[in-house]
């Protein structure tokens, strides 16, 4: 792998992974988190936050919109580093 190798941080007990200046923070999704979620299912939730975003963008609902927008991104770079991430997870694990 080229660039910085990977950081990790916990904080308040949320796990972020920073993979070539990227973070990736491990969110809440329902009853899951994010790095437990395949990478078919992760792509399903990225979506989803897209068309949120957007949604609540158009009603005037920016803070929400940006919130949606932020965790869109963080799943866009989970998706985009997931070998990466996954490796790193069942090393620790």
């Amino acid at each position: 792998m080229k660039g910085k190798p990977i950081e990790v941080s916990a904080t308040a007990g949320i796990l972020s992974i920073k993979i070539q200046d990227r973070e990736i923070i491990n969110e809440r999704i329902g009853d899951k988190w994010l790095f437990d979620l395949t990478f078919a299912e992760a792509i399903c939730y990225k979506e989803a936050y897209h068309i949120s975003s957007l949604s609540r963008s158009q009603k005037g609902d920016h803070r929400g919109a940006k919130e949606m927008r932020e965790s869109y991104n963080n799943f866009k770079r989970y998706i985009a580093h997931y070998e990466q991430a996954q490796n790193y997870i069942n090393q620790i694990n």
